[in-house]
């Protein structure tokens, strides 16, 4: 694995290939061979090319800044040639290349991965009905939410422990997983269990805001150093509100802040990027920094899975990539944020998460390269061209110099504010290079690991139990 210098060329330079892999048509969702290339000239880009047999061409930029993409290979067998429908045993392009393979052999390398986070649904059901949600969970009222067993859900968790041994992070999802009936009992299940270290609640915040016996139950059942809220956010703007949630639900979030506020309980922001709110990422930078138990924002460039329309897949213009988030994020900061203040994660694929800091020092938002040099602890990215299944089967933070930074910066949640960008994969930006290594893991209903991007696809040759 190699990482595209940071020092732009001095000259113009032609297209180059840089990789080749597996991908999907944007219209079918059927596989198809496709190309990574990055253009030449300064401003350089990384577009992901594939060709359809019966909807033709298509092209996405998946990095609008070749700065911010990595080149990392995947299985020897994604390299399957040119951008053209890969071949099937008779050797016609029948453009179903791995619709025949055996659907437990993907599922049986994602369980040979590191684990980094599992993410279990506990709902089928929601307290809203937003029009871009990845799960496309329908809404119910409190007293009809369609809730799975809660021995299930423990022997389901049990299950990937006794397997694979500890959970570093055990992600609580749905739906809207606050409203469990048995919630606190599941909770406190969790928090005992001695192999799981810390317990995540992906929740749109609308129980805890509206409903004080709720969030007051909440506050005593947490533990803290060990429990964390992962609260939907959609930036300080008005724009973009509607098309996200179906309303505008500003209040109600700083309602859930400041209930988590009185009651000490960390929060992290997730933020879903569009084009309408891509100018206001720092100003929700900044409002996060207002608060002094929100540890960070996770930004997520929307991908359309789930409840979005289908025809929006084949949007190619209008698509964001980490690249995107970073370049705005720098700008609009007017110099307090900078290029180098971001890394990849050395665990998973470099281009499936990619983390930054800003460091709180003596009462002031500090860069954090004027104190620390990623560049110099980035080893990982130099010492591996193509990843052996024995590397997939560990993570690099438990070994590389920067996983270790990264888990100093987590510990010292006081002076330390944690920037996350997340993009996830749907047929326009799918590389199957990126799912040989997730770590980014689903619990399925059958109890098997699967990866997140894989799981939500919708493809009919994913679906699942």
């Amino acid at each position: 694995m190699s990482i595209i210098s940071l020092t732009p060329p001095a000259f113009a330079l032609a297209d180059e290939l840089l990789k080749r892999t597996r991908s999907r048509c944007v219209v079918c969702h059927l596989p198809c061979a496709a190309e990574v290339w990055r253009t030449g000239g300064i401003a350089s880009k990384v577009f992901l090319k594939r060709v359809c047999p019966e909807h033709g061409e298509t092209s996405v930029c998946i990095a609008s800044d070749a700065r911010f993409y990595w080149l990392a290979n995947g299985k020897s067998e994604n390299a399957c040639g040119s951008p053209r429908c890969c071949e099937s045993a008779d050797g016609s392009t029948s453009g179903t290349l791995g619709l025949n393979a055996d659907p437990g052999e993907a599922l049986g390398v994602i369980e040979k991965l590191s684990t980094c986070l599992a993410l279990i649904e506990i709902v089928n059901s929601c307290n809203l009905s937003c029009p871009t949600c990845y799960a496309d969970s329908p809404r119910r009222t409190h007293e009809d939410v369609d809730a799975i067993p809660l021995e299930s859900i423990k022997h389901r968790i049990q299950g990937v422990i006794d397997r694979k041994g500890t959970i570093e992070i055990l992600q609580l999802s749905g739906g809207e997983p606050t409203l469990h009936p048995q919630f606190f009992e599941l909770l406190r299940w969790l928090q005992d269990h001695p192999q799981i270290d810390y317990v995540l609640l992906n929740t749109n915040g609308v129980r805890i805001a509206n409903d004080e016996t709720f969030a007051r139950q909440l506050g005593e059942a947490f533990c803290y150093g060990r429990f964390q809220l992962y609260l939907q956010f959609d930036g300080v703007q008005q724009a973009g509100q509607q098309f996200l949630r179906g309303a505008d639900l500003r209040e109600i979030r700083e309602r859930c802040l400041e209930r988590c506020r009185t009651m000490s309980l960390p929060v992290t922001l997730a933020m879903t990027v569009t084009q309408e709110n891509l100018p206001f990422l720092w100003e929700s930078i900044e409002f996060g920094l207002r608060w002094p138990n929100v540890r960070g924002i996770s930004f997520q460039p929307l991908f359309t899975s789930g409840r979005i329309p289908r025809s929006l897949s084949a949007q190619t213009s209008t698509r964001l990539n980490t690249g995107d988030i970073i370049l705005a994020a720098v700008e609009q900061s007017r110099s307090r944020l900078r290029f180098e203040d971001f890394t990849p994660l050395p665990c998973g694929d470099p281009n499936c998460a990619t983390i930054g800091y800003l460091l709180k020092v003596g009462g002031e938002v500090r860069s954090v390269s004027d104190f620390v040099d990623f560049s110099k602890v980035q080893d990982f990215l130099g010492t591996k061209i193509r990843y052996k299944l024995e590397d997939l089967m560990k993570c690099g933070c438990d070994s590389e110099p920067l996983g270790e930074l990264l888990k100093q910066f987590e510990l010292d949640e006081t002076h330390t504010f944690r920037l996350l960008i997340k993009p996830f994969m749907d047929a326009g930006t799918w590389d199957e290079d990126r799912i040989d290594r997730c770590c980014t893991h689903v619990i399925r209903p059958d109890g098997q690991l699967d990866s997140f991007c894989r799981y939500y696809s919708g493809f009919a040759d994913c679906k699942t139990a």
